[in-house]
């Protein structure tokens, strides 16, 4: 009795180590925005309105901040600009074709899928969107270029291109329509 009590324990004890795995979270999703919070650089000069559940990183140098979360980020840029920033249409369209020419020079597999000139009050911009290489991976990209006084402030926003249209729409879009130019405060 005691050999058949035992070898029906073991039995039980075997039965609860089988092959099922737990999978592993998926840790490229991207999530959809739960709300937006207003996010401010005033020593930049840069306000715009972020994902509440995406994480904020710190920039260095002129990489202002990375907004981001699974396989989609955010990241914002501000340059000095010596040269004038485009005012007029004519000037916007210019700094289009420029600017398409020095990111397919810096990126061949740079692919132009859409642009657009942006001109509201106190900014302009140029916006490409497209498909390109970052970090060795295919990824989508909108790409907005805004000029403000002696500025440059791009906003670079990537993800898979399965889950581009998606992303754009619920977050990308809304970021890039929320980003407000004004004078940097030291």
């Amino acid at each position: 009795m005691r050999l058949a009590l035992l070898g029906l324990a073991t039995a039980v004890v075997l039965a609860g180590c089988g092959n099922a795995r737990t999978s592993p979270p998926d840790t490229g999703r991207i999530l959809a925005p739960t709300s937006f919070r207003d996010v401010k650089y005033p020593a930049q000069g840069i306000s715009l309105r972020a994902p509440a559940n995406w994480r904020i990183f710190p920039g260095t140098g002129a990489q202002v901040a990375t907004i981001a979360i699974g396989d989609g980020q955010i990241a914002i840029w501000r340059y000095e600009r010596s040269e004038p920033v485009p005012e007029t249409r004519s000037q916007l369209k210019a700094a289009r074709k420029a600017l398409v020419a020095q990111v397919e020079r810096r990126d061949p597999t740079f692919e132009v899928t859409s642009s657009r000139l942006v001109v509201k009050p106190g900014t302009r911009a140029v916006e490409l969107v497209g498909q390109a290489t970052n970090q060795g991976q295919r990824r989508s990209v909108r790409s907005l270029h805004a000029y403000r006084q002696g500025v440059e402030v791009v906003v670079d926003a990537f993800a898979p291109p399965e889950d581009f249209a998606r992303v754009d729409e619920e977050t990308f879009g809304p970021v890039t329509r929320s980003l407000r130019l004004s004078a940097a405060k030291p």
